[in-house]
């Protein structure tokens, strides 16, 4: 009859269920059993970046959470160590989880410095690819764009300063220097020529900047900062068309300060 297929296969469905409810009852009470073994830290960048160690990582964790090991597992609390852990300076996320054989694995992302700035005072700091103000490590020093000299920053220098929430507004007159300088920053280092090219900037006044090339003896004399991206597309004519058949060599200086023209003065 009919029937019968419908009941059977209802029959098998109410076992299925069934036996998922067991299961995952039996789980339930295996994992309440298991205790936290080992913590496995995972520094996700650690072969380019070195702010934070592992040591760092379970001492932090430590301050907040002793005595971990041995502890049933389903104690520890995941989301605690993660916000802990994220108010580090050099971190920028956060991953923490717990798996059955008892280990707990907090898997962590370094933020990454995209230039140092040597402000007037001796001050140095990163500024992140965030934009966020970082703190030099006294442990390593990561080789990214300098940028030093007559720089006056109009906030303190402290870390989690949102450097980059400035260029939510148009670049005015008025805007900082150092905002100014963080987007510099930001294009040199997302251009492949650029990036391999300029190694250091010095700023003499606002309206006076030097770039330091990685290549030839020669230093660029950009003017203000202003209409930077125009500047740059010129040098890099003068560089692809210019330099190689008068050699690199040949000049001291090049000026880009004026509008429509290159100054150079030989060595």
């Amino acid at each position: 009859m009919r029937w019968k297929p419908a009941i059977l296969g209802f029959t098998k469905w109410v076992i299925a269920i069934a036996y998922l409810i067991v299961a995952l009852a039996f789980a339930n009470s295996k994992s309440q059993q298991v205790v936290c073994s080992s913590i496995n830290v995972v520094i996700a960048d650690s072969l380019t970046n070195a702010f934070v160690n592992n040591a760092d990582v379970i001492r932090m964790v430590e301050q907040h959470q002793s005595n971990l090991i041995g502890i049933p597992l389903d104690m520890v609390n995941t989301l605690d160590i993660e916000n802990h852990l994220v108010e580090m300076q050099e971190v920028r996320s956060v991953n923490a989880y717990k798996t059955i054989d008892g280990s707990l694995t907090i898997n962590i992302e370094q933020r990454k410095p995209m230039v140092r700035i040597i402000n007037r005072y001796g001050q140095s700091y990163y500024i992140d690819k965030e934009g966020e103000i970082l703190p030099l490590s006294g442990r390593y020093t990561s080789h990214v764009l300098v940028i030093n000299g007559n720089i006056i920053e109009p906030f303190d220098i402290e870390p989690n300063v949102h450097i980059a929430s400035w260029l939510d507004k148009e670049l005015t007159e008025n805007t900082p220097l150092i905002v100014k300088l963080y987007d510099f920053a930001r294009y040199v280092t997302n251009d492949e020529f650029w990036n391999a090219q300029i190694s250091q900037v010095y700023v003499d006044s606002p309206s006076n900047i030097e770039l330091i090339p990685r290549v030839g003896p020669h230093s660029v004399q950009l003017g203000s900062i202003n209409n930077y991206k125009r500047k740059l597309t010129k040098l890099k004519l003068f560089y692809e068309r210019a330099l190689p058949e008068e050699g690199w060599n040949k000049y001291s200086e090049i000026n880009l300060k004026y509008k429509n023209q290159i100054v150079c003065t030989k060595r």
